[in-house]
Order: structure tokens, then C-alpha cells, then sequence
């Protein structure tokens, strides 16, 4: 019986144990699970904040948040995050210029994808990355080859926006080799799958791929046609690139039907929306640039820690050694090995100091270099964006001298004026920095009319909310002259960006323009300005944030500007030393106050020089040559020359520049500096080979130090920078022909 209990008891303890164990592997299990499921909802919530950020353009951070991120993923094997990170951080690092990293990046993504045997959308994602890396770097052949790869898995599937988005690359890419042949089938099989799909954007790229390969194919009656529809798909959806694309083929096939007057409205639309990318783009390539400088100084210090961790590894070394060197100095002997020892470690470690120190002067060169790249960058962005506004100041100076618009010269007076608006705001969104140092004396003293200012300020915001006309109220004090002595481009600034402002966020409203002759100062009058609107207010938290460089008061999501409109106000007014403030509320309006002061004109002499008229016989009989690789800079200058009795003969290039010169006799050249080929300062070097006497004359939007500061410059006896006013340009070309008419004699 005792027996029987004991065996009874025994059952029952390992019952109770197996019992506890089980649970203890239950409950292992369930945490287990528990913390499985914590990591995902993290790792989704990364992923999300990474996509974040790379479409904020915040690449540095993308980029640095992607590798940690991208680690979670492959422990939880999460196929599609993997390839989702992959996809951001590879295109980060394409934006920053990486390509090394981009490729390993989507390589990387295919490897695994592949490895997991996947059969959806994931890999393809992963493929179309890897053939846009390849096609950006030009490399058409490999990307086309990636590109029919990812082809057979969205057929598979019937993905229809992946196959249009991979027949649309592959037919872009044979079109930009003029390969009819082979781009035939896949701009038919891309015309197939969008049928299926929405968005304009996707019916805009499919018809502006079928009308490139019309005017490829030389039909250009279809070409026409095809692509006035893509233009306005296009403009209708936003594709900017489209906009751009089709009234440049749409350009090119009016000027093969010989149709000159749509070639140049075309090419007239191309500039404009090519200016208005220029100003989207801009913000977004300063973005690039500086999150490379972001990306490089991250990895620098990275290094620099490296290297501070290992100093000091070693000077913790040291301190011990040197410490058991004390413990043990009773011992003479021991004491001098230790010494010794100490002695060669110290002598490695200051070499390896030296080492390291090497390489923190090299890396800190290379970030001295990162620098001087932006300062190239803005460089390059001011020459491109004042080409195109040549163009536009040039054509409306034509337009304006052409009797037959003479009802429309108000309008283009109001036009010509905001493209020299345009020209000064460009100037100063690009020198943003430096109007930090600017100094009074460099404030311009023209006899400038304020009433005309204002006036004209306002004539051009009325165009800004022509749906919602605004009135506007103009009360100018009697006591303030016609005319004062000062900087009339600064002021127009400060009145354009207000006025502006108060129309973009005034609807059906009124918006009150006052201005006040206010006790003089230092032997200066001095005007009190007032602007009033009844628009939408400004909420007392933005008011705060309102001057900041790259802020604005999103006040109405209808209008988007660069928000330097108020910071640059701000600036200019700093260099008065004049204070403005604002009174605003939510839904009421805003009231805007600050004073300036000018010098009373007195002498005829201060009267801007830029006033006085050229006879239009000024240059009768004087043969020019204009080089340029600009179309419309070409039509321009021509039509300007030749309004004053000039010959002209234009040359698309330096090159065809050379030929002509030294073919034909000419009175004076106008050269532009950035060409392709063979840029101005080479084409003036071969003409000068021959010809030592004939005027050359630089014409270009380049910055006036990068021209002067060339060694070639001195081939040169001038220059004009563009956009110019016109009696400048006029009086130096007449200056140098008329100086080589007197060597001559």
C-alpha cells in the first residue's frame, strides 16, 4: 500500500513539473512572439518615416537611418521592406552622387529577392531600380537589358503599371539612340498597357513617346499632332518634364514644315517652362548639394571618432603603464624595463598619431573641396537661369518698339518690367548669403519716379489673382516730388514682394497702398510706406517664423512661393537700417508699415544716363557678327541690332563662329562665353590668330569676375553681361567700332 502511494506521489510530482515546463515554454514562446511583433510595428514605422524623408529631400538622414533599418529587416527576413529601403537609400544615394553605394544598394535588393525565390511585385520593384541607375549613367545597353529581364514577371502577373513603366523606359531609351526600329514595339506595347490606367501623367509620357518616334520616323504632320495632345495631358496633370519635352519636339517638327511663327512660340513656351523648373529645381539642387556635404561630413566624423576613440585607447594605455611603472620603481631593475617598454609603445603611438592626424588633414580638404562645389553649383544655376531671361527681356524690348502693337504697349511695359523684377529677385535668391554684407555705398543712386514704381507695381499683381480681382488703392502724399535719387531696383523689390503677397492671399478684397512724407532725416526725405490687405491673416505662430530664409506662411495652399520673398524684404531693409512691422489677424488681414529715405533731385545731371534715345540709323552700315548657341539669344540680339541699321550674321556655335570670321569682313563680333564644343574665349584665340584688330566683344550671362578673371579675357576688348539694359549695349558697341574707325584712318 505504501508502495502504491509512493508511486502515486512520484506520478503526481512529474505530472505537476512536465505541467510547469510546458508552460515556461508557452510563456518563452508568447514573449517571443510578443517582441517579433514589436519589431515589425517598428520596422513599418521606419520605413515609413525613411520614405519620408527621402521625399522631403532630407537624404542624409534617409540615408542614415536606412542601414540600421535595412539590418532589422533582414533579421525579421521581411522581403518586401528590404527591397523597399533598398529602393529609397539606392536613390539617395544616386541624388548625392554615390553610384558605388547605389549599385551595391540594388544589387544587393535583387541577390535577396532572387535567394527568397520571389514571385511578386517585390523583385520587379528591384530590377526597374538597378535599370534607372544604369540608364542615368548613360548605359543604355546594360539598362535596357535589366529592364527585359524584370518583363516576364508583371506579364506573369498582369502588373499593367509596372509593364508601362518598363516598356515606357526601355522604347525612352532606344528613341534618345534614333533607333526607329526597336522603339517601334515598345512604344506600341506601352499605348497597349496605359489604356488600362488613370492618371494623365501616364497618357501625357505615352503620347509624348509616340509623337518623338512620329518625328523620327520624318512624319511630322503626326508628330504635331500626337504631341499637342501630350502638351495638354501634360499641363493638365503637371508633368513638367512633359511640358518641356513636347514644346521642344513640337519646336523642332514646326521648324521642318517651315512654319517659323509656331517654332518660335514653341520654343518661346520651352523657355518659360524651362525658367519656371529652373525655379522649382533650384531649392531641390541647393538640397542635393547640401545633403552631399551632409553625407560626406557625417562619414568624416564617423572617422573622427574613430580616430579619437583610438587616441584614446592609447593614452589609457599609457596612463597604466606609466602607473604600474610607479607601483613597481622599487625595484631598479623592473623599473627600467618598464621604462623601456613605455618608451617604444609612446614612440608607435606618437607615429601612429602622425599617421591618423595625415588623414584628418585629408579628409578635412575634401570637405574644403565639398565646399567650393556648391559655390560652383550657384555658379552654374545663375548662368542658366539668366540665359533664358535675355530672351524674355529682349523679345518684350522688340515687341515694344513695333508699331503695329502700339495698343498693347501698356502690356508690355507691365511685362518687361516684372522680367526685370524677375531678373533681380533671381539675382538675389542665388546671393541670398551675401546681401549679409552688403554696404550702403553699394545702394545704386538713379533719379528714379516713385509714383511710376508703384504703379507699375501694382499694374502686375493685378495679374496674380485674376480669378479673385482684388481693388486696389493707391494714396500717394502731395508733398513727395516726382522724382527722388536712389536705388529704384531695391525699392521695387520691397514693393513687388509685398504688393505681391498681399494679392496671392487677398480674394474679391481691397488692398490699400499708402504712402506718407515723414520728418526728414540727415538732409534726406523720408517716406512712410503703408500696405493694407483684407486677405486670409497670419496666424500669430508664423508671424514668429516669418523672415526666415526658406520659410513662408503657407497661409492658402493655392499659392506656393520660394518663401524668400519676405527674408529678402527683410535684408534689404537692414541695409537702410530701417525696421518693418507687421499687425495681421486670421481672417481679417494684414497691415504692413516701414520708411525709407532718399535724396531730393536737383541737378539734371543725377537723371539715370540709361534715359536718352538712340537714333535707329546708329549702326547703318556696320556689319555684325552675333555667336551663339542660344536660338531665341540669337533672335534677339539680331533684332535689336538691326533696328538700329545693322547688318548681322548669326552663328549657332564657335565653331561655325571661326569660319565665318575668317571668311567674311566684319565691323565687330559679339561673342558668348559658355558654348559646347568650343566655347568663346577658344573661338576668340583662333580669330585672333588672324584678324588682331576687330573688335570681340563678350556677351554672355556669366558673372562679370568669372569672365575677367579668365587669362583669356584679354583677347577681348569688352563685355556685356545679359540680360543689359539697351543703351549700355548700344553705347559699347558703337564705342569700339568707332574706336577702330579711328586706327583705321
Amino acid at each position: 500500500m505504501k508502495k502504491k502511494v509512493f508511486i502515486l506521489v512520484i506520478a503526481l510530482l512529474q505530472t505537476i513539473l512536465f505541467s510547469a515546463q510546458n508552460s515556461e515554454l508557452k510563456l518563452t514562446d508568447s514573449i517571443a512572439n510578443a517582441q517579433k511583433e514589436q519589431k515589425a510595428k517598428h520596422l513599418d514605422s521606419m520605413v515609413k518615416h525613411i520614405r519620408k524623408q527621402f521625399y522631403g529631400n532630407n537624404l542624409d538622414v534617409a540615408i542614415e537611418l536606412g542601414e540600421p533599418t535595412l539590418e532589422l529587416a533582414n533579421e525579421l527576413n521581411n522581403l518586401k521592406a528590404i527591397v523597399a529601403i533598398s529602393s529609397l537609400m539606392g536613390n539617395a544615394f544616386l541624388k548625392v552622387e554615390d553610384t558605388l553605394q547605389a549599385k551595391r544598394i540594388f544589387t544587393n535588393a535583387i541577390e535577396k529577392a532572387e535567394k527568397e525565390h520571389d514571385s511578386t511585385r517585390v523583385i520587379t520593384t528591384a530590377r526597374i531600380d538597378l535599370g534607372n541607375y544604369y540608364a542615368l549613367r548613360s548605359k543604355r545597353k546594360e539598362a535596357i537589358e535589366i529592364y527585359k529581364k524584370a518583363l516576364p514577371l508583371p506579364e506573369k502577373l498582369k502588373d499593367t503599371t509596372h509593364l508601362y513603366i518598363i516598356n515606357y523606359n526601355i522604347a525612352e531609351l532606344f528613341l534618345d539612340d534614333k533607333d526607329v526600329i526597336n522603339a517601334q514595339f515598345y512604344v506600341e506595347e506601352t499605348n497597349n498597357y496605359v489604356k488600362g490606367l488613370n492618371p494623365d501623367a501616364y497618357h501625357a509620357g505615352a503620347k509624348l513617346l509616340t509623337g518623338k518616334l512620329y518625328f523620327l520616323q520624318n512624319n511630322t504632320q503626326k508628330a504635331i499632332e500626337v504631341l499637342t495632345e501630350s502638351v495638354k495631358l501634360s499641363d493638365k496633370s503637371g508633368f513638367q518634364d512633359g511640358l518641356i519635352e513636347g514644346h521642344d519636339y513640337l519646336a523642332k517638327a514646326y521648324q521642318k514644315e517651315g512654319n517659323l511663327l509656331e517654332t518660335i512660340n514653341h520654343l518661346q513656351l520651352l523657355d518659360t517652362y524651362k525658367s519656371e523648373k529652373y525655379k522649382s529645381d533650384k531649392i531641390e539642387a541647393i538640397e542635393y548639394a547640401t545633403a552631399k556635404y551632409k553625407t560626406n561630413f557625417y562619414q568624416q566624423e564617423i572617422k573622427s571618432q574613430l580616430l579619437q576613440n583610438e587616441i584614446n585607447k592609447q593614452t589609457a594605455k599609457r596612463e597604466t603603464t606609466i602607473f604600474w611603472i610607479k607601483i613597481a620603481s622599487a625595484i631598479l631593475l623592473i623599473s627600467a624595463i618598464f621604462l623601456f617598454i613605455s618608451y617604444r609603445k609612446r614612440k608607435q603611438l606618437l607615429f601612429h598619431l602622425i599617421d591618423k592626424n595625415k588623414q584628418y588633414l585629408e579628409e578635412k580638404e575634401k570637405s574644403e573641396e565639398l565646399a567650393k562645389a556648391k559655390s560652383i553649383l550657384f555658379s552654374n544655376i545663375t548662368h542658366e537661369l539668366r540665359t533664358p531671361m535675355y530672351g524674355i527681356i529682349g523679345i518684350s524690348s522688340i515687341l515694344m518698339r513695333d508699331a503695329k502693337l502700339k495698343n498693347h504697349k501698356e502690356n508690355l511695359a507691365s511685362l518687361k518690367f516684372s522680367a526685370n523684377h524677375l531678373l533681380s529677385l533671381i539675382n538675389n535668391v542665388l546671393q541670398l548669403t551675401s546681401i549679409y554684407s552688403t554696404k550702403k555705398e553699394e545702394l545704386k543712386r538713379n533719379k528714379f519716379s516713385l509714383r511710376e514704381i508703384v504703379e507699375n507695381v501694382v499694374k502686375s499683381s493685378k495679374f496674380i489673382n485674376a480669378s479673385h480681382p482684388n481693388k486696389y488703392i493707391v494714396n500717394i502724399d502731395d508733398q513727395i516730388p516726382e522724382y527722388l535719387i536712389g536705388d529704384e531696383v531695391k525699392i521695387s523689390q520691397i514693393l513687388i514682394n509685398l504688393i505681391g503677397n498681399a494679392s496671392k492671399f487677398t480674394f474679391d478684397g481691397e488692398i490699400t497702398i499708402n504712402l506718407t512724407r515723414v520728418k526728414n532725416q540727415n538732409n534726406k526725405l523720408c517716406v512712410h510706406f503703408n500696405i493694407k490687405d483684407t486677405g486670409v491673416g497670419i496666424s500669430e505662430e508664423k508671424l514668429e517664423i516669418i523672415f526666415d530664409e526658406f520659410l513662408q506662411s503657407n497661409n492658402n495652399d493655392q499659392h506656393q512661393g520660394t518663401g524668400l520673398g519676405l527674408p529678402i524684404v527683410k535684408k534689404i531693409l537692414d541695409i537702410y537700417e530701417s525696421e518693418i512691422t507687421i499687425k495681421s489677424t486670421v481672417g481679417e488681414g494684414t497691415e504692413i508699415d516701414f520708411e525709407l529715405c532718399y535724396e531730393e533731385t536737383k541737378l539734371e545731371s543725377t537723371q539715370n544716363k540709361d534715359t536718352h534715345k538712340h537714333s535707329d540709323s546708329l549702326l547703318k552700315g556696320k556689319n555684325i557678327l552675333v555667336v551663339d548657341d542660344n536660338k531665341i539669344n540669337l533672335l534677339v540680339t539680331k533684332k535689336t541690332l538691326m533696328a538700329y541699321g545693322a547688318s548681322v550674321s548669326i552663328a549657332p556655335g564657335g565653331a561655325e563662329g571661326i569660319i565665318m570670321a575668317n571668311e567674311e569682313k566684319f565691323d565687330l563680333i559679339l561673342m558668348d562665353i559658355n558654348m559646347p564644343e568650343v566655347n568663346g574665349f577658344e573661338a576668340t584665340k583662333a580669330i585672333r590668330q588672324k584678324d588682331t584688330h576687330i573688335p570681340i566683344i563678350a556677351l554672355t550671362a556669366v558673372e562679370m569676375e568669372k569672365v575677367v578673371g579668365e587669362s583669356s579675357f584679354n583677347l577681348m576688348n569688352d563685355f556685356i553681361i545679359k540680360p543689359y539694359k539697351n543703351n549700355i549695349f548700344l553705347d559699347t558697341i558703337a564705342k569700339h567700332i568707332t574706336e577702330r574707325q579711328l586706327l583705321e584712318v
